[in-house]
């Protein structure tokens, strides 16, 4: 029976892809061991769900200074290698699993002299996210972060480990295109899918919002310009005298450097009573907010970094029976094409994304083919137990 040590740099219990990947392989019959951070939430030592969970107590503040360093100086690297090296000795580790890019570095240093075979999972294309985050671009992590070099350290950094986990098969194709070193052999897909088991169990309330006779569009997640919320904004706007019913519902947090321009976006005298919005709810309400919503979307906008997978919420939308309209990024694209569970738009256009509003606004019948359909896929396919089998095939075959 393996070993295996997770290694990601937040709490863990937050992070829904990790907790889903290491509930498949505790499931499957491997012993689950997990090096995080503590920011102050949690307890040091605790067992999870069947994972024995090791946290390292920080500062959050410290915690990004170090992080702002990570290619510029070695502070954080170093840091990961000396926690990481005491993990794999302590638990006896066979093989390390780390998330995120930029822990491949202190991955490789921790067990380049050993036997341990280390797998990378990429939550996402980091060196196309490092350059849509705002924040990196104004002082002083201006100075301290180089965006474009992350693109370098990428090649460099897919050659330490022997496998790579991806989200989807168009981030597999586009690494291999960029990097003829990788092969289908390294590359495994697993997606964001949800555990039915947990999200099934949730009650819904279908009094969760005031009754009346809105038409509802929902968005999860977090809120930002590259999340395409001000695309959904402005088609409000222009569909407000067409549909003087029609209500966006929006729960997330918004980014930092956005809260004004986005504050200022939902208190236009226009379209200010049309939405609905809430920073926060928890993850056990998100079943009865899809289920009270008409359509639910991801407007994302079309770039490298959305083209490498699709969100979690896509398949929550789909598994509580409600169509999608999303914009054309090709693993989004596929999906819905594929399942025939919602309507494309084209990416960044409010015009464009208010004629599929007015289609299915009009079409209640199209809804429910197309919420049934998702409801489908998800239970036949796009779910842990299914994409799960790629995850433990990869552990059993090691």
């Amino acid at each position: 029976m393996k070993n295996i040590g997770v290694v990601v740099d937040n709490e863990f219990n937050n992070d829904v892809r990790v907790v889903n990947e290491c509930r498949i392989l505790l499931k499957n019959g491997f012993n689950v061991f997990i090096l995080c951070f503590n920011y102050g939430k949690y307890y040091n030592h605790e067992t999870v769900f069947g994972c024995e969970v090791s946290r390292i107590p920080i500062n959050l503040k410290i915690r990004n200074i170090l992080f702002a360093f990570n290619n510029s100086v070695e502070l954080y690297n170093l840091f990961w290698k000396y926690h990481i090296k005491k993990f794999i000795k302590k638990f006896d580790i066979d093989v390390l699993h780390v998330h995120d890019l930029y822990m491949s570095k202190a991955a490789f240093y921790a067990t380049k002299k050993s036997t341990i075979n280390f797998i990378l999972d990429l939550h996402e294309n980091y060196p196309a996210a490092v350059k849509g985050y705002r924040w990196m671009y104004k002082f002083p992590f201006s100075h301290l972060i180089n965006a474009s070099k992350w693109e370098k350290l990428e090649q460099k950094y897919l050659r330490y480990t022997q496998k790579i986990i991806v989200l989807s098969e168009t981030f597999r194709d586009n690494l291999m295109n960029k990097y003829t070193f990788l092969n289908l052999d390294k590359l495994i897909i697993y997606p964001n899918v949800p555990d039915l088991n947990k999200l099934t169990k949730y009650k819904i309330d279908n009094s969760i919002l005031p009754e009346n006779n809105n038409f509802i569009l929902f968005y999860f997640g977090v809120i930002s310009e590259r999340r395409g919320i001000y695309t959904v904004i402005n088609s409000l706007k222009e569909l407000k005298l067409k549909l003087p019913n029609l209500k966006l519902l929006l729960i997330g947090p918004v980014d930092k450097a956005e809260r004004l321009k986005f504050n200022k976006a939902i208190n236009d005298s226009e379209i200010k009573d049309m939405i609905i919005y809430y920073p926060w709810q928890d993850i056990s309400l998100l079943p009865s907010y899809i289920k009270i919503s008409d359509v639910c979307l991801s407007p994302i906008i079309k770039n490298d970094q959305h083209e490498s997978g699709v969100a979690n919420k896509i398949f929550q939308y789909m598994l509580f029976e409600r169509p999608l309209i999303v914009s054309d990024c090709k693993p989004q694209e596929k999906i819905i094409n594929g399942e025939n569970c919602g309507l494309l738009f084209k990416s960044n256009n409010s015009n464009d994304l208010s004629e599929k509003i007015l289609k299915l606004y009009k079409d209640k019948n199209l809804r429910k083919e197309m919420g049934i359909n998702g409801r489908n896929a998800v239970e036949n396919k796009y779910n842990t137990q299914i994409a799960g089998k790629n995850l433990v095939n990869l552990y059993r075959n090691l």
